[in-house]
């Protein structure tokens, strides 16, 4: 009886201390340690509760919430006990301007501020060094502050156009010669911007549009003044860039949310069309090509976003459809800036989903998958299932990374000769061609059916990389170097220099340690993996 009651109070004892520590370890999250910002150099620890491989990325912000860069932080080879977390370090050079910079953990969105140590020395003042954003609005949206790019050295010029789009010519002129950047407010959904004074003032300079919460970046280097103006047979004088940032209606809005509640999601906030084109006094109008450049458009909210869950989304008015666009999140003081990048005029939005499949639980790739298939870009094999194991055509691979480019068929024709026009994939494999991202065989085949390898998997990955803008060239040195430790790299058929890309861009690991496996056929969870690390490098999410 007293063996008993003996067991029974070391049981009782042992419970009460685990429920002690369970709401410490249920708390425990990213933390931050020894972080300073002397003479333009941030550096100091960061730990997390879990491993993250040899290393981990941090966002940094500047003082009004632009996005600045991604700073690594390496593995430094110790756990602390106490904290029961993993450390890393980290050292990066930013502008010695900003009285502070934000550090944001990848892994669980926590923040730090770190405090510029020369402000802290006798030079602080009242005033905020970083880029200001001008407040107030006329247009309604999703609420929240403006965040823009920018060194953040110097505060925005503002102007505000007039309630019928005008836009008096020498104010732009005089706002523009005050600094590299300026923002024009809506008095209403459009603005007449005059043609000549942009010219004059070359494209070096960063100019917005803002409607309320939402902004376009103009871009001022695809624009071809002089053959707009021939085109619409006007002088330069009498040529307008016309901007136009305009909510949908709550009618369209209300349409929108029963589209999305059939996806089992619903929208968050209001959807806006942005338009860009070249304009007469006379009325006449031409759409402006940017071409392959990806324009910024943003969308601020007054809350933070979970980016595992929601995803930016293009509206064709058309088919009542909505479909994923690239776009990269920014937080600053509990809010969220969702930059679209984008080709082309649109209507664009933000989804919010919860989609998973029962055959994902506990996968090594679980948590990509959900992300992709939250943001539109990977599709289940059915309403509840993923197949992760499964092997993927080079057809179904084509057709993901055009999605995740954010591009639309071309409605183009193939080439190859065994991609017949009734298939369906014969369009998308078609843009994919049209954009370099794939290639055929020598019999003038593509082999739209044959299970994809790593090799042609990395090789399409790199290339999609370039065509958003990835300087990959760079990176195939590095990549080579890592290549020599894998035994089996020699089995590479022709995409040596991708898969050395691929390597140093981190899309793409070794199967073990020695082995690299380039003829092994991919998987639908290393598809999508690859997938989300491209997204990732080319800032699309």
């Amino acid at each position: 009886m007293n063996q008993w009651f003996t067991k029974t109070a070391q049981m009782l004892c042992l419970t009460l201390m685990l429920s002690a520590l369970m709401p410490i370890l249920a708390s425990a999250q990213t933390s931050y340690s020894g972080v300073s910002f002397n003479n333009g150099t941030v550096k100091g620890s960061v730990y997390l509760d879990h491993k993250n491989g040899d290393e981990t990325e941090l966002l940094l912000y500047g003082p009004s919430g632009q996005y600045v860069g991604v700073v690594k932080a390496t593995y430094a080879n110790y756990f602390d006990e106490a904290k029961q977390q993993y450390k890393y370090d980290f050292q990066t050079v930013v502008d010695s301007a900003y009285r502070y910079v934000k550090l944001h953990s990848v892994v669980d969105s926590v923040y730090e501020t770190v405090e510029n140590a020369a402000y802290n020395n006798g030079n602080d003042n009242d005033s905020d060094n970083g880029s200001t954003t001008p407040g107030g609005s006329t247009g309604g949206g999703n609420g929240g502050g403006v965040t823009t790019p920018g060194d953040g050295s110097t505060a925005v010029n503002s102007i505000k156009a007039g309630s019928d789009g005008s836009l008096d010519a020498q104010a732009l002129k005089e706002a523009l010669a005050k600094g590299d950047t300026l923002e024009i407010v809506l008095n209403g959904d459009m603005v007449n911007i005059p043609a000549w004074v942009l010219k004059e003032s070359g494209d070096n300079k960063q100019i917005t549009v803002r409607n309320g919460s939402a902004v376009y970046y103009v871009p001022l280097a695809t624009i071809n003044y002089d053959s707009l103006a021939s085109s619409l047979s006007v002088g330069a004088s009498d040529l307008y860039i016309r901007v136009t940032v305009k909510f949908v209606s709550e009618s369209m809005r209300s349409t929108m949310q029963t589209e999305a509640a059939a996806m089992g999601g619903k929208i968050i906030g209001t959807p806006a069309d942005f338009n860009l084109e070249a304009a007469t006094s006379a009325g006449k109008t031409t759409i402006i090509n940017t071409g392959n450049v990806y324009v910024p458009r943003s969308l601020n909210f007054d809350t933070v976003l979970n980016q595992a869950k929601t995803t930016a989304f293009l509206y064709n008015e058309t088919t009542k459809t909505m479909t994923f666009v690239p776009a990269f999140y920014s937080f600053s003081d509990g809010k969220t800036d969702v930059m679209v990048k984008r080709q082309g005029n649109s209507i664009y939005g933000v989804l919010e989903l919860n989609k998973t499949f029962s055959d994902i639980k506990g996968h090594w790739a679980e948590s990509n998958i959900t992300m992709l298939a939250n943001k539109l870009v990977v599709d289940g094999v059915t309403n509840t299932t993923f197949q992760p194991d499964r092997s993927v055509t080079r057809a179904e691979f084509a057709a993901m990374l055009v999605r995740s480019l954010g591009i639309q068929n071309t409605g183009g024709t193939s080439t190859f000769k065994d991609v017949a026009s009734n298939q369906w994939y014969a369009d998308v494999v078609a843009t994919a061609a049209k954009l370099k991202l794939v290639d055929g065989y020598e019999d003038g085949t593509f082999r739209p059916n044959n299970q994809i390898t790593r090799e042609e998997l990395s090789a399409m990955v790199v290339r999609a990389l370039s065509y958003a803008g990835v300087n990959t060239s760079t990176e195939i040195t590095k990549g080579q170097a890592m290549l020599t430790k894998f035994k089996d790299s020699h089995t590479i058929v022709w995409a040596k220099d991708e898969i050395a890309a691929a390597l140093s861009l981190g899309i793409i690991d070794g199967m073990t340690s020695t082995t690299i496996e380039p003829l092994q056929q991919a998987t639908r969870a290393q598809s999508a993996t690859m997938l989300k690390r491209f997204l990732t490098a080319a800032k699309f999410i």
